[in-house]
């Protein structure tokens, strides 16, 4: 036998495994290129125009045209159709509550009522109960949106990079949008409502980022419990506003992630505008609040350090540092 012969066929065999598996690399690099490219224009292109749609879908029903009205008084055809339109979204999904909507940002959407039995579960389903990453504005499962049920409502929803649901309220960090938008509309089956912004603060839900500050409280001991827990809530808002809040309010809690640190979250804060009261604010008294206390790990990358606020309401209400209810 040649060997110079066996030489060439070894080596033709070498060269056409090495052929086959530069095929079978080029074939595997082709369908991961599709699935990626599959994947993005899912991510990119579909999902959000099938999310876009189904909104636009739930916002007919909700801003449909008014019925003729009847013979009743203009606020009873208002109450009469307001009722209608919430039975209307209840078709859709009885688990439609409310609708809330933020001036001067694109959230006008419906809130859905977490079940106890998995408060999570619109974190990753939309209103039609469909599996999506956009989730829903949601009301804890511990709260009711009903009058008189629950002091503080709190409401959850994503901030996303497409700038879907709760995204926009990142506006709020800002002075100047707080300006151009200090009341918010919130809406239940049982009436329309206005609430105005009383401040906007960040907080840590990560225990070696400092002790977390629960802002999820829905329900009150008592009066002074209330008020100390808007109390606390305004020492740590980044500006001051001219809205007082009392022993009898009730106030809404927007919820969303923010991204100065991880798992942080940002939290506007509502109150429900008073049986005949104005729901103009005046904005020119908001300002920046100089005594900001932020969560411990926002000195340590940051510098400064916390201010020092009396331990209670009370106190600082005694102390003249607060104006905004006086409730004592």
């Amino acid at each position: 036998m040649n060997p110079q012969n066996e030489d060439d066929r070894e080596s033709r065999k070498s060269n056409g495994k090495k052929l086959l598996l530069s095929k079978i690399v080029c074939i595997l690099a082709g369908c991961v290129f599709v699935i990626c490219a599959l994947f993005l224009t899912w991510k990119l292109f579909i999902q959000p125009a099938i999310a876009d749609g189904e909104q636009q879908d739930i916002k007919k029903i909700y801003y449909m045209p008014d019925p003729p009205s009847s013979s009743g008084s203009p606020a009873k055809n208002r109450e009469q159709v307001h009722k209608l339109t919430f039975e209307e979204l209840r078709k859709v999904n009885p688990a439609i509550v409310g609708w809330i909507k933020v001036p001067n940002t694109i959230i006008d959407l419906p809130v859905l009522q977490a079940d106890k039995k998995d408060p999570e579960y619109y974190l990753m389903h939309d209103y039609r109960n469909q599996s999506s990453s956009y989730g829903s504005i949601f009301a804890d499962a511990r709260c009711s949106v009903e009058k008189g049920k629950s002091r503080s409502v709190l409401l959850y929803g994503h901030s996303l990079h497409s700038g879907r649901m709760f995204t926009q309220l990142d506006k709020y960090k800002s002075l100047d949008f707080y300006r151009s938008a200090p009341v918010i509309t919130f809406d239940t089956a049982e009436a329309k409502s206005q609430w105005k912004v009383v401040g906007v603060f960040l907080t840590n839900t990560l225990p070696e980022q400092g002790v977390p500050f629960n802002y999820l409280k829905t329900e009150f001991k008592s009066n002074s419990d209330f008020l100390n827990f808007v109390y606390q809530m305004r020492i740590r808002s980044i500006y001051n506003t001219d809205v007082s809040v009392k022993q009898n309010d009730s106030i809404l809690l927007l919820s969303t992630c923010s991204y100065e640190f991880n798992d942080f979250r940002e939290v506007v804060v509502a109150r429900k505008v008073r049986d005949g009261e104005s729901e103009t604010v005046d904005v020119s008294k908001a300002s920046y609040n100089n005594k900001v206390v932020y969560p411990d790990c926002w000195y340590k990358k940051n510098g400064g350090k916390k201010p020092v606020w009396p331990d209670t309401y009370e106190q600082a209400v005694r102390k003249k540092l607060i104006t905004w209810g006086n409730e004592i």
